[in-house]
């Protein structure tokens, strides 16, 4: 399993890293952008943060629900290694919960107590204070401004306007130590003089003739302007005169953002619990997705912990079927790469010793069917040359009686003849018995025809065949056919007076596959202990007439379709054929 399929493992890992630090870039620009945003609940920046922090956790929450199901199929197919992995994960899970909840509790009492600080530590009043005196300073301005424009002292000081202004200017700075702007223009609008800061001076005064008396504050840059504009007569010509006083640099900008501070003071003051449940649910909205993030991270790291061990699992389980040409390769330079290095070196020792066993068993094999099959063609050797010797003897000794003994002898020679072609073609039919070639067909009807053949051959044996299920196998016909014949006849030659075969079968389960097992118990003699680990081996027999081939074919047949046959027996009592031949996978 992969997160990204068809990328490598490291691959997705990294891609999961950049996600994690890309998002956790995104929560910090988010929340500047949230907490600078604060008072304005419909602006852009919160509807892009609000619209990641339900995309996030959807998303991750799509791939996590995928990765589980995904893994849940596989536990219920019983693939290695996944009861481990879901171990895993739910340990990854539990130590991301564990380190995350205390630090939740600690952030979420933290909010609670800046938020109190910040209401009980005077900041509201000091913004307010802070307002009042802008205010005050600000109508202090405007009022000293009209009382001057209006008083009669201005129009004393103004006698000498057109003999020497600058000596006017002079004298108003020191009559009005608030007024720094002087302007005069005469009744066409053009300036007569100018006193104070150039940046304050007014251009054009023809939009202002008509009024009189303070003039709405100007504000230019990093300036504010307070203006009087007053009509005078003098010696027989009329001016405008203009006084005003320049603001503190940056007073407006100040002024400005004391009101929108205390309104946004005022603000958290009466949403103070609406606020602590924003920010709260601000850091478990943008918590969340790295959580999630952190148990797709554990789902990676459980796959790449996980799959060596089942990887080595999966082998040792093929080593145990017999397959030593299994090998497991690895990148790795840890300690399991050394384990995976050392059950490679295992199997190919178990490898080449297999093969030195099998040919050591295939030679004590054939030594053991070698002299097994000497024995047997000595056996019937000894008669003949008796007979040939006792032919020859007497057609030396007395040719005239040698006709009495001829018929006998000649006839013992046919028979030992014909029991030695006997034996060699079991020998050979044993050895060349060719692979199974797998056909479907029903098992009761098999052993039914079967069975049909030896009730006819004894009236005293009774088949019970209502036992079996009609089980399809997938099989050899003939050769299972061979195998219960062979059963059949030892059954009923174990019962020499008569008695019950019991057939049945059922349905098992081993590993991931499923077996008919099949039962054929006899109330004959039993077996003795001391010949029960013999009863498979070839051409051993406690009959005189058997060549001890029957029960080996059987167990070569049985073997040959991936089955295991074995038997239990009591002697007096009877015995009971066991075999589990597997359905398909």
């Amino acid at each position: 399993m992969r997160l990204f399929p068809g990328r490598p493992a490291s691959i997705s890992l990294l891609v999961l890293v950049l996600i994690f630090v890309l998002l956790i870039g995104l929560i910090v620009v988010f929340s500047q952008q949230i907490l600078s945003n604060l008072t304005r609940m419909d602006s852009l920046g919160n509807s892009l943060a609000l619209l990641a922090a339900v995309f996030l956790p959807l998303s991750l929450f799509a791939v996590i629900a995928f990765q589980l199901i995904h893994l849940w199929r596989e536990r219920a197919a019983r693939k290695p290694g996944t009861l481990l992995k879901t171990r895993l994960l739910v340990f990854f899970a539990l130590v991301v919960l564990l380190s995350s909840i205390p630090q939740a509790l600690l952030s979420v009492n933290f909010i609670n107590s800046t938020i109190n600080f910040w209401l009980k530590a005077g900041i509201g009043e000091a913004l307010q204070g802070g307002l009042s005196i802008s205010l005050d300073y600000y109508h202090k301005m405007v009022e000293n401004l009209n009382r001057f424009g209006k008083s009669p002292l201005l129009s004393s000081l103004l006698r000498d306007l057109e003999r020497n202004p600058q000596r006017v200017w002079k004298n108003i700075t020191e009559a009005n130590s608030l007024i720094n702007l002087f302007q005069v223009f005469d009744a066409q609008g053009r300036e007569v003089f100018f006193g104070g800061q150039v940046e304050a001076r007014l251009q054009d005064v023809t939009p202002l003739r008509d009024s009189m008396g303070n003039l709405p504050k100007e504000d230019r840059e990093k300036l504010s302007i307070l203006r009087n504009i007053s009509r005078h007569s003098i010696a027989g010509r009329s001016y405008f005169v203009i006084v005003g006083t320049v603001l503190t640099e940056g007073f407006n900008d100040q002024a400005t953002s004391l009101t929108e501070s205390l309104e946004t003071f005022n603000q958290l003051a009466r949403y103070k619990r609406l606020f602590r449940l924003v920010l709260t649910g601000f850091y478990f909205f943008f918590s969340l997705p790295i959580f999630l993030l952190s148990i797709l991270i554990s789902l990676l790291l459980t796959e790449e912990i996980i799959q060596p061990i089942v990887q080595l699992e999966e082998a040792t389980r093929r080593v145990a079927e017999g397959d030593f040409s299994v090998r497991i390769l690895t990148r790795s330079e840890d300690e399991l790469s050394a384990l995976v290095g050392s059950f490679n070196r295992m199997t190919a020792e178990l490898s080449a010793s297999r093969q030195k066993l099998l040919k050591a068993e295939k030679i004590s094999a054939w030594q053991e069917i070698a002299q097994r099959l000497a024995h047997e063609i000595k056996n019937p050797l000894t008669p003949i040359k008796l007979s040939a010797q006792r032919i020859l003897k007497k057609a030396q000794s007395n040719p005239q009686e040698c006709q009495k003994i001829l018929e006998p002898a000649v006839s013992a020679i046919i028979r030992e003849v014909e029991n030695l072609d006997r034996l060699l073609v079991e020998f050979r039919e044993f050895a060349r018995l060719p692979g199974p070639r797998p056909e479907r067909f029903n098992l009761r009807d098999l052993v039914e025809e079967v069975a049909a053949v030896y009730r006819n051959l004894s009236a005293k044996v009774r088949f019970d065949c209502n036992r079996l299920q009609n089980v399809t196998l997938l099989a050899d016909r003939n050769q299972m056919k061979q195998v219960f014949a062979n059963l059949f006849k030892n059954a009923v030659q174990a019962m020499p007076d008569g008695g019950d075969i019991l057939v049945r079968s059922d349905i098992v389960k081993k590993d991931d596959c499923q077996y008919c097992r099949i039962w054929i118990k006899d109330t004959g003699i039993g077996i003795s202990a001391a010949i029960r680990e013999l009863v498979f081996n070839p051409y051993f027999t406690t009959k005189k007439e058997g060549t001890g081939l029957g029960l080996a074919i059987v167990e070569r047949v049985v073997f040959d379709h991936k089955g295991v046959i074995w038997f239990e027996t009591q002697v007096g009592s009877g015995t009971t054929f066991i075999i589990d031949l597997p359905l398909e996978r």
